[in-house]
């Protein structure tokens, strides 16, 4: 947070950055309340949930530890949860705000091997376009970004090629996601704004049937979790 705030003074002198740590792995009502404090100074105009964990590879859901579907719920759903509710009651005083939560495109489909993940990011998508429904007349506008792959290093754990060498076009890098991301907000509900990312949701909602993209989904986990790598590890797992 440090490194990152002070990039962002050195690159834009006039804006003002504050940082807060949270463990939102264990975040809460009380949580929310001391948040809601931390804020309650600041006029927050632009909220973005982009708090989330996926599997370490995928896995059968039985093959969880207990921490680990804990995880996927508080890391994935409560911390979008509580932080909306730290927010809004001052954006809906103001009666102006928006809340950009970041989904994936993994919840536009059944995805067997991953499925709390899908499950999770599902939550997301109903809870967004829910509340844009409720706040419509209130002011206060909500919208759901649900991308694909983006060249980073949790997106390919463990390579060796340099993170902005491994864009491609279905995986834009960082920064390219980022503009595309920032442009898109306020409009639309329901949008996945990296071009690519779009044409792939669009296919999955339109052309693709769900007995398809699970067969699909189901043959490609399979190879990622019986990989020798990913054996190894679920070995490991076991063993503890």
């Amino acid at each position: 947070l440090k490194a990152c705030k002070a990039e962002l003074e050195a690159k834009y002198p006039a804006v003002q950055v504050r940082t807060e740590i949270v463990d939102f792995s264990k975040f809460g009502v009380k949580d929310t309340s001391r948040i809601s404090e931390v804020l309650s100074s600041i006029e927050v105009g632009v909220l973005v949930n982009n708090v989330g964990i996926s599997y370490a590879f995928a896995q059968w859901f039985d093959e969880l530890t207990d921490a680990e579907v804990q995880s996927l719920i508080s890391l994935n759903v409560e911390s979008t949860t509580w932080m909306t509710r730290a927010v809004l009651p001052g954006m809906l005083q103001r009666q102006r705000g928006v809340v950009v939560n970041m989904s994936s495109a993994a919840a536009r489909s059944p995805l067997p091997l991953l499925a709390q993940y899908s499950a999770a990011k599902g939550y997301i998508e109903n809870l967004t376009r829910s509340l844009a429904a409720e706040y419509a007349t209130k002011g206060v506008a909500f919208q759901c970004q649900s991308p694909l792959w983006v060249a980073t290093a949790m997106t390919f754990p463990g390579s060796k090629v340099p993170i902005d060498e491994r864009a491609t076009l279905l995986t834009p890098s960082a920064t390219t996601f980022a503009r595309a991301s920032v442009a898109r907000i306020g409009n639309g509900v329901m949008v996945s704004p990296y071009w690519a990312h779009g044409v792939y949701c669009w296919a999955v909602q339109h052309l693709l049937p769900d007995w398809l993209m699970i067969r699909l989904a189901l043959k490609l986990h399979k190879q990622v979790r019986f990989h020798p790598k990913n054996k190894q590890k679920m070995e490991e797992k076991k063993t503890k």
